[in-house]
């Protein structure tokens, strides 16, 4: 099993990495014919509703990922109820500015009512969250422990984590629904670009998920390590599919290789706490790859 605090990073970044590279996608192609282009304007359309949501899911993610080497000790030695002279939590505050937006926009509120819900649900938890995270911070940061011997302290983390808690489990039904309705819109793009006759584009959208499905079979914890090759087998093949393309789809392609080696080298042993760091760090960085390339090349005959 994996180390806990590496389990919760990677839940998140789960979330993270899935709707971050195809919410940029979405908004490609058009139809050859009067019903393929009604079905991009509803396809956009509800990408374009949807995509506020994943900002506000991506800019907490982020955070949460770069800053993890910091804000996960800060958690877990404050739930021990150790005694430190700083702490580093997440920043709510930016998470329910973002979501309190989302809600506000009319183009995006009314569209998904279960992801409304759900963030309604979030919301009323960060109203309480967010600020007791702020007077917490600002305590440590003024030393004030200093002159009340952690007393506030003390009484700020009793009412912080069963907080925290709720949290956690309102941002990933959160986080999964919006997964949903994207996985939805994903599959009718890819749809789309097939009746169109755009191989290449609808290949690359495909390979983008395998690779996703890859990640989140490592991370379940418990590593199967034919699973995993028979999905790496999957995703060879459709990367043998795709054209040298440009130096954005060639880096891309390094960056699926960069993976998969690193997905072997973790399931070569026993679950390690640091490879599967390095797991994440290279789903990021495929990711991260997979947003520099414009889908809308890919199917361009050279001239």
């Amino acid at each position: 099993m994996t180390h806990p605090s590496i389990r919760r990073a990677l839940s998140i970044l789960t979330a993270c990495s899935l709707l971050a590279a195809p919410a940029v996608l979405l908004l490609t192609g058009c139809g050859s014919n009067s019903d393929s282009a009604a079905s991009q304007r509803a396809t956009t359309s509800n990408a374009q509703s949807l995509n506020p949501y994943i900002d506000a899911i991506n800019r907490y993610n982020r955070g949460q990922v770069t800053c993890d080497v910091t804000i996960t000790p800060s958690l877990d030695s404050l739930r021990k109820g150790e005694r430190k002279e700083y702490i580093f939590l997440p920043d709510f505050e930016k998470l329910k500015d973002t979501l309190e937006k989302a809600r506000s926009d009319p183009k995006v509120a009314g569209v998904y009512p279960d992801i409304d819900a759900a963030a309604d649900d979030l919301l009323a938890i960060l109203k309480d969250l967010a600020p007791l995270a702020a007077k917490m911070e600002a305590y440590y940061s003024a030393n004030t422990y200093l002159t009340d011997n952690y007393a506030q302290s003390d009484e700020m983390v009793a009412q912080f984590f069963p907080l925290y808690d709720k949290f956690g489990a309102a941002y990933d039904k959160f986080g999964a629904i919006v997964t949903d309705h994207f996985e939805e819109i994903r599959l009718a793009e890819i749809d789309t670009m097939r009746k169109e006759g755009r191989v290449n584009a609808v290949t690359f959208l495909e390979l983008t998920g395998k690779t996703r499905e890859l990640f989140r079979m490592i991370s379940d914890g418990q590593v199967d390590k034919n699973a995993a090759e028979a999905k790496i087998g999957e995703i060879s093949a459709l990367l043998e599919k795709l054209p040298s393309g440009t130096a954005s789809l060639s880096f891309y392609k390094s960056k699926v290789d960069s993976f998969i080696a690193q997905v072997r080298e973790y399931t070569a042993g026993n679950p390690d706490p640091e490879k599967f760091s390095n797991v994440i760090a290279k789903f990021n960085y495929l990711v991260a790859a997979g947003n520099l390339v414009d889908i809308k090349e890919l199917d361009e005959k050279k001239k």
